[in-house]
């Protein structure tokens, strides 16, 4: 989710401390409790910072070890340790942590709802794992969760503040899980319509009943997008063509970044008007009619020697998909 989604969980899931007494009565404590879940859910984005070595390595990291189950027993540790002693709430390291803990959690769980994927085995295994039910940033869940933290700005620790975060994250958990079956139902919508599917992939639009769907035949792909009961094919592409200069950039670094992370690759190659030859390899689940928003270039020379390579998104956060 984005960021701003993550740190109105966080407010909310602070409000369920006030079914503690201990918390309740004390301001000092509620504010403790606070600091950790607005941290926590936050903590895995962190690694945001390899940003400054370059965007190859962000993306090669992002949503990896910082996320990973071991991972969450560190940050909560840290969390809840460097808070009890800044409050001065030693007593309630315990509390502190659980906290924190639930927080870094949450933050990976609802990453994995998304359709980017998160990598929360790591170590232990590196496959990215994503349930492709809930878009980036989701209308509902940011509209049920921010009025939530208005009551708590009006109300403080009253009862009023604590059913509105139990409410809230009710609504949460029906929510996801009608949107996990939803995306079960569509997607056994497109695999009974392209009967010889190798493989399909179906993505949540921004609204609920908007999908779009990728699926890979014997003869290429086929894309479109779903919208009620009404089927919009977009287009087809051909499988992808051979040649050297394909070839040649496989082990290039950012080609392998996406490779190691894609699961439907696709690579296209065009010949420049200087005879340099570039190559453009995508994630096809994360298409849009004029392009591939998610995607490594690599230009070579006519020798197939690099020229030079880049790899990122090349589009707005507004715009779809949304990841």
């Amino acid at each position: 989710m984005d960021t701003g989604s993550h740190l109105l969980f966080g407010t909310t899931l602070a409000g369920l401390a006030l079914y503690s007494p201990e918390v309740a009565s004390d301001p000092k404590l509620g504010a403790a409790v606070l600091t950790v879940t607005l941290v926590g859910s936050h903590a895995p984005d962190l690694d945001s910072i390899l940003r400054i070595k370059s965007e190859d390595a962000y993306l090669k990291n992002h949503r990896g070890l910082s996320h990973s189950i071991p991972a969450w027993f560190l940050w909560a540790g840290a969390i809840g340790g460097i808070a009890s002693w800044a409050w001065g709430e030693g007593n309630h390291l315990l509390l502190l942590f659980c906290f924190a803990f639930a927080a870094v959690a949450l933050h990976v769980l609802f990453d994995w709802t998304n359709a980017y994927g998160v990598q929360f085995m790591r170590p232990y295994r590196k496959e990215w794992l994503h349930l492709d039910a809930l878009c980036l940033t989701d209308p509902l869940l940011v509209v049920v969760h921010a009025s939530s933290a208005v009551m708590i700005v009006f109300n403080g620790i009253g009862p009023i503040s604590r059913w509105a975060c139990t409410i809230a994250w009710g609504l949460t958990l029906i929510y996801i899980a009608w949107r996990i079956v939803h995306h079960e139902v569509v997607l056994r919508r497109v695999r009974r319509r392209y009967r010889r599917w190798r493989a399909v992939h179906v993505l949540p639009g921004l609204w609920w009943f908007r999908w779009q769907y990728v699926v890979q035949t014997d003869k290429g792909y086929e894309m479109g997008i779903i919208a009620g009961r009404r089927w919009l094919p977009c287009k087809h592409l051909p499988l992808s063509k051979h040649h050297d200069c394909v070839e040649a950039t496989r082990k290039v670094d950012v080609v392998r970044t996406l490779r190691g992370f894609a699961k439907r690759e696709y690579v296209s190659w065009s010949v420049e008007p200087d005879g340099s030859y570039l190559v453009t390899w995508t994630d096809l689940r994360f298409w849009r009619e004029k392009d591939w928003p998610y995607r490594a270039e690599v230009r070579l020379d006519d020798q197939f020697n690099v020229m030079n390579e880049r790899i990122g998104w090349y589009k707005k956060a507004w715009e779809a998909p949304y990841v």
